[in-house]
């Protein structure tokens, strides 16, 4: 797998967080193939704004936006192997990109009684989740399977107990 990880805000933070190892695991545990690209960035508040404005018409920070990167079968958004997206073996598999602000995952500790690495751990599986198809939008139940996927991979990958 290629993660691909660029810290332009909160390198104190971020240093604390083993991005590619939790994200490998992440995608492995999702069943995405050893071609998978994704790449993680860190900005500022003022950074996640203007991403947020531009593309979901929100103006004001947010804590991580997902991008699912477009041009393949998206069949295993609905549970269907990765196999079946038709992207071949000898090619890189680019899922998307995930931005996470890392101060507005510092600010949210106190919401959430989680360290600012505990944060930075469940925003980059939540972004990671929204990448393979899961959604938490459109209704309650789809919320909440998906805040359980999340708590499974945490206590999975060691950090039981985080929200």
């Amino acid at each position: 797998m290629n993660i691909i990880v660029d810290v332009l805000h909160g390198e104190d933070l971020v240093s604390q967080v083993d991005v590619e190892r939790l994200a490998e695991y992440v995608l492995t545990q999702e069943g995405c193939p050893e071609n998978t690209e994704v790449s993680i960035t860190f900005v500022d508040d003022e950074e996640i704004q203007r991403l947020n404005l531009e593309y979901r018409g929100i103006d004001k920070p947010t804590d991580v936006l997902s991008f699912e990167c477009d041009g393949y079968d998206d069949e295993f958004d609905d549970g269907d192997a990765y196999e079946d997206a038709g992207v071949p073996d000898d090619e890189p598999f680019l899922l998307g990109d995930i931005i996470i602000a890392t101060d507005v995952a510092n600010a949210q500790t106190a919401q959430f009684h989680t360290t600012p690495s505990e944060e930075l751990h469940v925003l980059l599986v939540h972004g990671l989740l929204h990448l393979n198809g899961w959604d938490h939008v459109h209704s309650d139940e789809e919320a909440e399977e998906m805040e359980a996927r999340e708590r499974e991979l945490l206590a999975g990958y060691g950090l039981p107990g985080i929200r």
